[in-house]
């Protein structure tokens, strides 16, 4: 929960950054950073293996510039960007079929993010998160409004009989709500609402 909004990490060319407190990596806390996998999988695993084995004198150092090392820095930035796109879009195809076999399923949420018409809620059972439109909900009608610098959606829930008067509910960040996650027709999408 914490992770996801944080930048992510991105490869760059020291010579081209002139402040070094650039390179600090935040979540560590340390203020020069890099990274590689072993075995070698990836380009830049090679490139830092390299510049490793060239500063330990034990292999020559790579014979390019500045700008050719950036340029393929943000290529790898670009390609690691791209997957993990691709990824999050496999998990959230998989997961709306999931939903569709076992559907409707319900879990308590909490509230991410409020809207004016809408709020974002992540699912505790299953980590996912998913926006909630106000326009979905069997509402009388509902009023958005910040209080200080906190938004929040004000619902008035359409009374379930005729001598029951509407119910309130406010939305605001972090609150708990109860939500139901079913499978779009004929879609491989899914949606959720509150219950």
């Amino acid at each position: 929960m914490f992770s996801r909004p944080m930048q992510m990490a991105v490869y760059f060319c020291t010579g081209v950054l002139k402040d070094e407190t650039l390179f600090r990596h935040y979540a560590l806390n340390v203020p020069l950073y890099t990274h590689f996998t072993s075995p070698i999988r990836r380009f830049p695993d090679i490139v830092v293996h390299r510049l490793l084995s060239a500063s330990l004198g034990l292999g020559p150092a790579p014979q390019m510039e500045e700008a050719e090392i950036q340029k393929q820095a943000e290529h790898c930035n670009d390609r690691k960007m791209a997957s993990k796109r691709v990824q999050e879009l496999s998990v959230d195809l998989f997961f709306a079929a999931f939903v569709k076999e076992c559907g409707p399923l319900e879990s308590e949420a909490m509230v991410m993010g409020v809207l004016s018409e809408a709020f974002d809620v992540l699912v505790l059972r299953f980590g996912v998160q998913k926006r909630i439109y106000c326009n979905a909900l069997p509402l009388l009608g509902f009023q958005f409004q910040k209080v200080g610098k906190k938004p929040q959606l004000s619902l008035a829930w359409e009374p379930q009989s005729p001598e029951q008067d509407a119910a309130r509910q406010v939305i605001s960040i972090f609150a708990l709500v109860d939500v139901v996650l079913r499978a779009d027709n004929g879609t491989t999408k899914y949606s959720a609402v509150l219950k």
